[in-house]
């Protein structure tokens, strides 16, 4: 069911008339014109005026003023104060406040502990079924160097075993590594393998140049 201020505001854009023609024919000022349109009756001071806004707006458009009012009545009644209040509510629409009650607190916190006890599982899970990762950052796939000595340097998962070409290297307490590698002239390749706690691996192939 379309409400008083649709009804008001299709009629409105059908005529191809604007808000400010409308002001200008109703005398009724922009904003509460807006108003209406919203349906936001209860900015609009006491019952009487808005009725009083809601029959010339109407008549401009050349609608039946009655009609509209009576739509109006279906959707809001007036309290004993002359304040618009929405039939489906006990209390007027501008009086209307938010109130922290304390037991949203409580479902606030429990909620909050159910979601990190959620990702803890979670995550304790990733890493038992899943394959521990390697972000080699130095040397980049067939890199050039003129030097026989080069950094390895990258990032694993922390509580996983890097090896470099069957090496064992050390690892950070974040899982950061850098390693002194020696190289022979021409291609060198090397190997990089981290093993998790639950056997699972992850293999990197990285592939320099040594040109003297």
């Amino acid at each position: 069911m379309r409400t008083v201020g649709e009804i008001l505001k299709q009629e409105r854009i059908r005529k191809n008339l604007s808000l400010a023609e409308i002001e200008k024919l109703t005398k009724i000022r922009l904003r509460y014109l807006q108003l209406l349109e919203e349906d936001d009756f209860a900015k609009i001071p006491q019952g009487t005026v808005c009725r009083g806004f809601i029959r010339n707006y109407a008549q401009v458009l050349d609608l039946s003023p009655e009609g509209i009012l009576a739509i109006f009545r279906r959707d809001f009644i007036e309290d004993e104060k002359g304040q618009i209040v929405a039939r489906n509510f006990s209390t007027p629409l501008t009086k209307y406040k938010f109130s922290w009650q304390p037991r949203m607190t409580i479902i606030l916190l429990s909620g909050l502990g159910i979601g990190l006890f959620l990702f803890f599982l979670l995550r304790q899970y990733l890493n038992f079924v899943g394959s521990p990762r390697i972000l080699l950052e130095r040397p980049t796939e067939g890199e050039i160097f003129r030097q026989k000595e080069i950094l390895f340097a990258g990032k694993t998962d922390p509580d996983a075993s890097l090896y470099i070409n069957s090496e064992i290297v050390n690892l950070s307490s974040s899982g950061e590594f850098q390693k002194i590698i020696s190289l022979t002239e021409g291609e060198n390749e090397f190997i990089l393998e981290a093993i998790n706690r639950h056997g699972k691996k992850t293999r990197l192939v990285r592939r320099v140049n040594l040109q003297l």
